[in-house]
């Protein structure tokens, strides 16, 4: 497993998002919020099992496993 920060995420990575493996469809990364003053990234992903629709939102230096 490699580790990767949420910004450095490409589309078809696989991570695991509560626990299913699932494909990174999409990422978008906003500006530094006015309040807390850091760069979060939206990354939709589709899991692998049931192709069911995947949203999360991380801070972009927060660390990910990718297989």
């Amino acid at each position: 497993m490699v580790k990767k920060k949420a910004s450095e995420l490409k589309q078809g990575d696989v991570i695991s998002i509560y626990g299913e493996k699932s494909t990174v469809k999409k990422i978008e990364t906003s500006g530094k919020g006015i309040k807390q003053g850091k760069v979060k990234c939206r990354i939709e992903a589709e899991s692998l099992k049931d192709k069911s629709q995947k949203i999360i939102i991380r801070l972009a230096e927060d660390i990910l496993d990718v297989e």
